[in-house]
């Protein structure tokens, strides 16, 4: 009996000493209970950079971040699409954009501070142009201040790499 118990301690030790732990792939980052892992990470990082040469690890990580919290705000307002990105625009449609209006003293307001730009053109050719970039300006704050607001109520953690 002890010969067995020793036999099979033998062969244990042996199987297990040719199994080699390899690290395949880690956590960049937290959110709450998903993760970035590294490959993930690179994998956006090189796709970003190929677009956007001048672009930052740390801005797209943090972009990574926000879709995850974007995505699990639509998602707790049952919205629901084909794919991640149709999920995250109706999201920013229905919770942002829809709340954002431009008034026509806002629009006149910015065709006087800034007539240099529009090279002599009326307001009412340009008009369309300044509601365009007025309202992106506005959906871009709205925006920031949502996604400080869903990182506060998330647990984000940013791991070192």
């Amino acid at each position: 009996m002890k010969k067995m118990f020793l036999s099979i301690i033998f062969v244990l030790t042996v199987f297990c000493s040719s199994l080699r732990a390899e690290l395949i792939d880690h956590v960049c980052a937290f959110v709450d209970n998903d993760a970035i892992t590294l490959s993930e990470f690179t994998k956006s990082y090189n796709e970003t950079k190929a677009k956007i040469p001048g672009v930052t690890k740390e801005e797209v990580l943090n972009t990574m971040i926000n879709r995850i919290l974007l995505k699990r705000a639509a998602l707790s307002m049952k919205i629901a699409g084909t794919d991640e990105d149709l999920i995250i625009t109706e999201y920013i449609e229905l919770k942002v954009r829809s709340y954002v209006l431009i008034k026509e003293e806002d629009i006149e307001s910015y065709y006087n501070n800034n007539k240099s730009e529009f090279a002599g053109a009326d307001i009412a050719d340009v008009r369309a142009d300044i509601e365009k970039l007025l309202t992106e300006q506005k959906v871009n704050s709205r925006l920031t201040a949502l996604l400080s607001e869903l990182r506060k109520q998330a647990y984000v953690k940013i791991q070192a790499e």
